[in-house]
C-alpha cells in the first residue's frame, strides 16, 4: 500500500518577514524598559546594602562591641565604590581618652582621619580575636559609584557623643548626613548635586539637578544621624524631564 505523501512546506518569505517585524517590535519596546528597570534595581539594591552596612556598624557601638567606630568610603570610576570598617573597644577607648599623652588628646588631626591617631588604636584590627572580626562589615560593587573620586571617613560613637568626617563628605570635622550613589555608566556619573530650596531644612539632602547635561538618570542617596537614624533615597531622571522621587 502506497504510504500517503507527506507535506514538508516550510514557511514562506512572508510569514518569516511578518514574525520578524513582530520579535523586532517587542524587543524595541522590552528592551528599553528592561533596561530602565535594571538600572533602578541596581540603585536600589546599592542604597540598600549601603544603609544596611551603616545600621550594622552602628550596633556595634549600642551593643558595646565597639566604643567607637570607622567607615572608610572609596569611589573610583573604574572599581566603582568599597566601604570598610573598622572599630575600637570600650575598654582601649577609655585607655586612650584617659592618656593625656595619646594623640587623640594632644594631635590637631581630624580624630577620624584614615591614618590611625595611633600605632593601636583600631582594636578590629587585630586578627586574632574572631569575636570582633565578626562584627566587621565590607562591601564593594562596581555598578555604581559616590558622587566623589577618592576617600573619605565617618566616625561614630554610642550615644552621638563622638561625631567625625574627612574628605568629601565633611565641612572641616564635622561630616555630612548623607552620600549618594550614581550608576557607573557614562554620562550618569556627571551628577551636579544642589538644592532645590534656597533654605532647606537641615534634615532635607540635596537633590540631583543636572537633566539638562545628561547625567542623574538614576541617583540614590543615604542618610544617617549621628544616633544611628538610616534611611535611603533614590531619583530618576522621567521622559518629561521633570525630577521625581520613587521608592
Amino acid at each position: 500500500m502506497q504510504e500517503q505523501e507527506k507535506n514538508n512546506k516550510g514557511f514562506s518569505l512572508l510569514e518569516i518577514i511578518v514574525v520578524l517585524a513582530i520579535v523586532g517590535a517587542l524587543a524595541g519596546v522590552g528592551i528599553p524598559n528592561f533596561a530602565k528597570w535594571n538600572n533602578k534595581r541596581i540603585i536600589s539594591n546599592a542604597s540598600e546594602e549601603v544603609a544596611s552596612l551603616l545600621r550594622n556598624i552602628h550596633a556595634t557601638t549600642e551593643r558595646g562591641t565597639f566604643a567607637y567606630v570607622q567607615l572608610i568610603f572609596e569611589s573610583d570610576n573604574e572599581d566603582g565604590i568599597s566601604i570598610k570598617t573598622k572599630g575600637v573597644t570600650m575598654d582601649n577607648f577609655t585607655t586612650i581618652m584617659n592618656d593625656t599623652s595619646a594623640r587623640w588628646n594632644t594631635s590637631s588631626d581630624n580624630r577620624c582621619s584614615v591614618t590611625p591617631l595611633d600605632d593601636e588604636f583600631w582594636t578590629s584590627e587585630d586578627t586574632d580575636r574572631d569575636e570582633l572580626k565578626a562584627n566587621i562589615f565590607e562591601i564593594s560593587r562596581s555598578d555604581v559609584v559616590f558622587n566623589f573620586i577618592g576617600e573619605a571617613s565617618l566616625c561614630l560613637s554610642r550615644n552621638g557623643k563622638f561625631y567625625y568626617g574627612t574628605g568629601a563628605i565633611a565641612t572641616g570635622e564635622q561630616p555630612e548626613n548623607y552620600i549618594y550613589l550614581l550608576l557607573n555608566k557614562g554620562e550618569n556619573t556627571d551628577c551636579t548635586i544642589t538644592y532645590i530650596d534656597d533654605e532647606p531644612d537641615e534634615k532635607v539632602i540635596p537633590q540631583p539637578d543636572a537633566w539638562d547635561e545628561g547625567g542623574c538618570k538614576y541617583v540614590g542617596a543615604v542618610r544617617w544621624t549621628r544616633f544611628g537614624e538610616i534611611d535611603t533615597f533614590r531619583w530618576n531622571r522621567r521622559d518629561t524631564e521633570e525630577l521625581s522621587e520613587w521608592k
